[in-house]
């Protein structure tokens, strides 16, 4: 890629590994680029400060065009680094409604205290933190562009294209984002006393955070 910049609501595609086909995604969210000016110090993204949020599609092409956008991932981050390090192209630009934005939703201890974090927020839960590690296991942590190519070919139903089918998982986010995690997750909202069915925008605003001041 000649541009090593991204932009909120660029289009990617990304060569298959031992193909000819692509797959496609998206930026969300830039950290570096656009969380500026925050005070809040216990959620993720200073340490996802050098990454980006994407989502990928469960289109699969033999050239670099998409005209289908139905997720396959719904919002993970990836080291811009790892990102680049693909056979990709920004293809387009698509605007992000920030009202439709998510987050990976984790666990952090601060002071053995236990934090629910997802996007801005770090909401205290009554969790104790040996139960955090010991029997949920989810912490913040940064994507690899493998496993996400693994995971969209795998929810796309192109099993076919997935070269080392030893590798793949019935759950490919069990450490890293509590959405994939059902149960465990109810758990931490009736901690937290929040509706696990409000989107994050909604949650943000209620603790004083409107995501759509970064994309103006």
């Amino acid at each position: 890629m000649k541009n090593k910049t991204f932009k909120a609501g660029d289009i990617f595609a990304i060569q298959i590994e031992q193909s000819s086909n692509y797959y496609f995604g998206r930026i969300l969210f830039d950290v570096q680029q656009q969380y500026k000016n925050s005070t809040e110090t216990s959620n993720y993204l200073d340490w996802h400060s050098n990454s980006v949020l994407i989502e990928t599609y469960k289109h699969i092409a033999n050239e670099p065009k998409i005209d289908k956008y139905d997720v396959a991932i719904d919002a993970v981050f990836i080291p811009k680094k790892e990102l680049l390090k693909q056979s990709i192209t920004v293809i387009g630009n698509v605007p992000v409604n920030p009202t439709k934005v998510s987050f990976p939703e984790t666990l952090k201890n601060v002071e053995n205290t236990c934090f629910f974090t997802v996007g801005e927020l770090a909401i205290k839960t009554n969790l104790s933190t040996a139960y955090a590690y010991d029997s949920i296991k989810v912490f913040p942590t940064s994507g690899k562009m493998y496993y996400i190519q693994l995971a969209t070919l795998d929810f796309s139903g192109r099993r076919d294209l997935i070269v080392d089918k030893q590798d793949i998982m019935d759950n490919y986010f069990r450490f890293s984002d509590l959405r994939s995690l059902p149960e465990k997750r109810a758990e931490i909202y009736q901690s937290i006393g929040e509706d696990p069915n409000i989107s994050y925008y909604d949650l943000a605003l209620k603790y004083g955070f409107d995501l759509g001041r970064f994309y103006k």
